[in-house]
């Protein structure tokens, strides 16, 4: 067996592994309520008459971002299937979408107006998911998970609008942030461009340090730092953005 094709059946196997020990885990925990003090973040100047300036102004970048991926959205039709470039397309829609679902959020932030923050993310995360999938593994698995994926995204935020439970929600945010990476180590590409992936995955781990920091960068920077979070998530989507426009079959 080809030390590729070996790569590739760990994969499989390890993702798989993941999902299930995920899964019951979240069916063994209790469920999981949204705690209401995320919503107090560091930022509360209202500048210009817009509340939480710094924390809605920066999601501005998200749609910027969107708008530029656009331009390679037709350009590698010659080598990326059609159901690749509609993922593609797809996830720029999400990652447009939370420009304006994050910035309703944080201008008015409580559970509530939070929907509207997480289920355009849930659909950039899945279609990331599936393409990378189709990418590492196998291009008719990538397709064939595709709208299952992204149906999963819409649904746990959802049941947790409706149950106050954010279980499935977690396991959707969290199990792309462990197989992306997992697939990029393992799985040989069928593209260029894994520098542009490795810098996405940098750049979002600097977005969650910078979430977690929030308030205690607000000791010393009176935005805070969930609004750096949202430059260092937009600079990750720019990564990958750059990579599909520049990427060729390997």
């Amino acid at each position: 067996m080809r030390t590729a094709d070996v790569r590739t059946r760990t994969a499989v196997i390890l993702i798989c592994g993941i999902a299930l020990a995920a899964s019951i885990v979240l069916l063994l925990l209790p469920p999981i309520r949204q705690d209401e003090a995320y919503h107090a973040f560091a930022d509360h100047r209202t500048l210009w008459g817009i509340p939480n300036f710094a924390n809605v102004t920066s999601n501005s970048l998200f749609l910027l971002v969107a708008l530029w991926g656009l331009r390679a959205w037709p350009a590698p039709s010659a080598f990326l299937q059609s159901w690749e470039r509609a993922a593609y397309g797809i996830l720029l829609i999400g990652v447009g979408m939370v420009a304006f679902g994050s910035a309703y959020y944080h201008a008015y932030p409580d559970t509530q107006t939070l929907f509207w923050d997480r289920l355009p993310m849930t659909v950039a995360f899945m279609s990331l998911l599936a393409t990378t999938i189709g990418e590492r593994i196998n291009p008719a698995a990538g397709k064939v998970l595709l709208l299952p994926l992204l149906a999963l995204g819409v649904i746990s935020v959802l049941y947790w609008r409706a149950s106050g439970d954010l279980r499935l929600y977690g396991f959707v945010q969290f199990y792309p942030v462990l197989v992306v990476p997992l697939l990029i180590g393992i799985a040989p590409p069928r593209y260029s461009g894994t520098g542009g992936i490795i810098a996405m995955m940098g750049f979002y781990a600097l977005a969650k340090l910078l979430e977690a920091v929030d308030r205690q960068i607000g000791t010393v920077v009176a935005t805070g730092g969930h609004p750096w979070k949202h430059v260092a998530a937009a600079a990750a989507m720019l990564c990958y953005v750059n990579t599909v426009a520049s990427r060729r079959p390997l």
